[in-house]
């Protein structure tokens, strides 16, 4: 019969720490390397450990690739992975980290001020941004639209109880330049109720997209056919866009009171 340990020297459980596995984790797999492949019952005997405690890590230390499972008898028996192929997996993580470094570093970038992108899809998405513009602190924001485009995403009410009505609560205000029309010529005659400042646009310019400046960051929505909105986090193509848009700002035509 063999004799098994209660008690494993410390260099050892250190070094399952090392891989990962905490102090219960290792006790566990030390244990399965004596038994050398038994039912979740005999884990229980040898390591004192009930079986409803057992089940739930057995199963995730099988998922991380620490043991293996087998049938003996119709009875299912975790085996534990021989300590070359863990040192194995330990190398493969390290070589999938090494990989991986320069993506993260530029992650890292981002989230220091570098130029970051999110994307977004649909009506869903359309509503997030705005939710992301509603709640960015800005008292102010610049708007290049066709004027109906937006309703490809949403319906006017929603435009209006919404988002407009959010926009009014927080005392946001907002500068449009805009294609003159019949359609936005109404849109413009509630400029003051909704905190707004409209420029007329040449009718013939074509805007299938809208462009959204605000705080350091421009958002670009496409056309219902392409669904998608892409947000730009980066102080200088938010002053550039600025900068242009204030340029036409000047040259556009001012609404008749």
């Amino acid at each position: 019969m063999v004799t098994m340990r209660m008690h494993y020297p410390s260099e050892l459980m250190k070094g399952l720490q090392a891989y990962g596995l905490d102090k219960k984790e290792a006790k566990i797999y030390l244990a399965g390397l004596e038994l050398g492949s038994a039912s979740v019952l005999e884990f229980s005997r040898r390591t004192r450990l009930p079986r409803t405690t057992l089940y739930p890590i057995l199963e995730r230390l099988r998922r991380r690739g620490v043991f293996r499972v087998g049938k003996e008898k119709k009875t299912t028996v975790y085996i534990a992975e021989s300590p070359r192929r863990l040192e194995e997996q330990m190398r493969e993580r390290e070589s999938l980290v090494e990989k991986t470094v320069p993506a993260l570093e530029l992650l890292q970038e981002t989230a220091r001020g570098g130029p970051g992108v999110t994307f977004y899809e649909g009506t869903d998405g359309f509503k997030r941004l705005w939710k992301q513009l509603l709640e960015s602190e800005v008292k102010e924001y610049r708007l290049i639209t066709s004027g109906v485009g937006l309703l490809d995403y949403v319906k006017e009410p929603y435009l209006v109880d919404r988002i407009i009505s959010e926009r009014k609560k927080r005392g946001i205000h907002s500068k449009q330049l805009i294609p003159e029309s019949r359609a936005t010529r109404k849109i413009v005659e509630k400029d003051i109720n909704e905190l707004r400042e409209s420029r007329f646009l040449p009718k013939d310019v074509d805007l299938p997209a809208t462009v959204i400046i605000f705080a350091d960051q421009v958002a670009f929505i496409t056309t219902r056919r392409e669904n998608a909105m892409i947000i730009l986090a980066s102080g200088d193509v938010a002053r550039t866009y600025k900068t242009l848009f204030d340029l036409v700002w000047s040259k556009a035509d001012q609404p008749e009171k």
